[in-house]
C-alpha cells in the first residue's frame, strides 16, 4: 500500500479500479505489527503494486491483457505527431542575431 502497509492474503476479487477483496489476510503495519483479517476490501487508490506468483505467468487473461496492450501501443506508435512534435523542445522562442 502507499501508506506502507502490507497485506498478504488470497484474492477474491479485482476491480478495474484496483479495489480488491482478499480473504485470510495478515496485514504488517508500518510499525512492524502484525494482525490477522478474515477478509479485507482494500480500495485501489491505495494500492502501490501488486506481487502475484509465478504460477499465474501464462494464465489466460493476462495474456489477454499483454494482446491488448501491445495492440494499444502500435496503434499509438503508428501516429506520429504528438506534443514532442508539436513544438515542444525545450529550445522555446525566437533568437536575436549577432552582429
Amino acid at each position: 500500500m502507499k501508506n506502507g502497509e502490507i497485506y498478504r492474503g488470497l484474492l477474491l476479487n479485482a476491480e478495474d479500479t484496483m479495489n480488491m477483496t482478499l480473504s485470510d489476510v495478515i496485514r504488517t503495519g508500518r510499525n512492524g505489527q502484525v494482525t490477522k483479517c478474515p477478509t479485507v476490501y482494500l480500495r485501489g487508490s491505495g494500492v502501490r503494486f501488486i506481487a502475484l506468483p509465478d504460477l499465474l505467468r501464462n494464465a489466460p487473461a493476462f495474456k489477454k491483457v499483454a494482446n491488448m496492450k501491445a495492440k494499444m501501443e502500435a496503434e499509438r506508435g503508428g501516429g506520429g505527431g504528438g506534443a514532442e512534435s508539436a513544438g515542444r523542445s525545450g529550445g522555446g522562442g525566437k533568437r536575436k542575431r549577432d552582429g
